[in-house]
């Protein structure tokens, strides 16, 4: 008798975490694409045909523009889709623009002022519509047309098919301010003034709400439709994780789907996190996804996003932005804005410059009597345990909270985070043996 081994499954992980890799299932923003999709198809004159969508990192910014590309190229759209990461935006819109001179040979997009010329049929191809006729091509790869006139060109050309074209910018948190403001003149120009088909769709951190979306040099880019990515609500996350596992072959039963959605919180980068992680420990889809494997995925789970997300986020922070968020983790995540700015020395302009510019960003949230409270985007367990021994505070049982009182400094205690426990240490500084949640 032969001797069968077992082998592992060959059906691929049905869960994707990797940063703008399109998940298995989109949850959680069907009517925000709806919306944006119907602005798109109404025209120029819809406020929707510009918008800007903000949201921390994890909230699927870059996976919805794609969604939305995908959706309007079968219209016969033309996609260009360039990133402001790093300066030279204009220059990868050119490139852009460029390239799809030549998937649609006929565009015409060169330089108009040239020696070079030849007469020729073109025809174009754009989804559904299709066009021919003659032309004389004019042709010098020397001659570098502005962006300005190169992108009226190509919304001029595709509006004859009755069609448009659709600009999408990643990272635009991270936009050249010199390069940003040249990109929204022309987009002004051409969108709004002479109603050209050539529509925008851009992506950022929330920190555009203080930046880029206050710049009073700035104007179009302010009054694009904005959206924020929503958060996953627990049915959203169920059906985030019990799908794609079931479509792929997989089971998991319904404690640990249960489980799981409960751990995603508001991110839809955890949810593929925890769901591709599941079926990696499960061994699916050969062995049902049961409350250990979740279990696992769970705990994994919390260090790569503490890694890929909250400490990029804590660093990414000015110093007096960092020793904020200190000074509140020092309070276990909640306390008031105003005594947290004095203790740093700061005026009460500062501290509410920097409280504002916190909570618009996403890392607090800040009620009407000014008590902030850490989000998920930067949890307690993230901040820099030796800071944390630097800044340790109290709070007096029964006292409420208030915007005019400030909170003494007391002893300092380990505070070393125990995520079991879900606790922080309170036995002294340097102490013998473990830690303890409890006296």
């Amino acid at each position: 008798m032969d001797d069968v081994s077992p082998q592992r499954s060959t059906v691929p992980n049905p869960f994707s975490p990797d940063f703008g890799q399109a998940p298995a299932s989109l949850v959680g923003r069907d009517d925000l694409l709806a919306d944006i999709e119907t602005g798109l198809a109404t025209g120029p004159a819809d406020i929707r045909f510009t918008s800007v969508l903000l949201g921390v990192r994890g909230t699927g910014k870059t996976v919805a523009l794609s969604e939305i590309e995908n959706r309007v190229k079968p219209n016969g759209w033309v996609i260009l889709s360039v990133d402001a990461s790093t300066p030279g935006i204009l220059g990868r819109i050119s490139n852009a623009i460029t390239q799809v001179s030549r998937d649609y040979e006929s565009l015409g997009l060169g330089g108009s002022n040239t020696r070079k010329s030849k007469e020729r049929s073109s025809e174009i191809t754009l989804g559904p519509y299709k066009g021919k006729w003659s032309e004389q091509e004019f042709f010098d790869p020397n001659i570098d047309m502005g962006l300005l006139e190169r992108l009226t060109m190509l919304a001029r050309t595709v509006q004859q098919f009755d069609t448009s074209v659709l600009l999408t910018v990643d990272e635009l948190h991270a936009a050249d301010r010199e390069e940003a403001r040249r990109l929204a003149n022309d987009l002004q120009m051409i969108t709004k003034r002479q109603q050209l088909p050539l529509a925008f769709v851009g992506a950022g951190l929330l920190e555009m709400k203080y930046t880029l979306l206050e710049d009073k040099r700035n104007t179009f880019f302010r009054r694009c439709n904005k959206y924020e990515m929503p958060p996953l609500t627990h049915p959203e996350a169920i059906k985030g994780l019990r799908f794609p596992i079931e479509d792929a072959g997989g089971q998991i039963t319904r404690e640990a789907l249960t489980l799981g959605a409960s751990a995603v919180g508001d991110l839809p980068y955890t949810l593929q996190v925890i769901g591709h992680t599941a079926w990696t420990v499960a061994d699916a889809p050969n062995r049902v996804i049961d409350e250990y494997a979740v279990e696992q995925a769970i705990s994994i789970a919390e260090q790569v996003v503490d890694e890929n997300i909250s400490e990029s986020a804590f660093y990414e922070l000015s110093d007096r932005e960092q020793e904020f968020l200190i000074e509140l983790a020092a309070l276990d995540g909640t306390g008031s804005a105003v005594a947290i700015t004095r203790q740093m020395g700061l005026n009460d302009r500062e501290g509410r410059k920097i409280s504002r510019r916190l909570t618009l960003s996403g890392y607090v949230n800040k009620n009407d009597r000014g008590i902030v409270t850490l989000t998920n985007l930067v949890p307690v367990r993230v901040i820099p345990q030796d800071h944390l021994f630097e800044h340790t505070y109290t709070q007096a049982p029964n006292v409420v909270l208030d915007a005019d009182i400030s909170h003494p400094r007391v002893e300092h205690l380990c505070r070393k985070w125990m995520p079991r426990a879900k606790a922080r240490c309170v036995l002294p500084p340097n102490h013998r043996g473990g830690c303890r949640s409890k006296l």
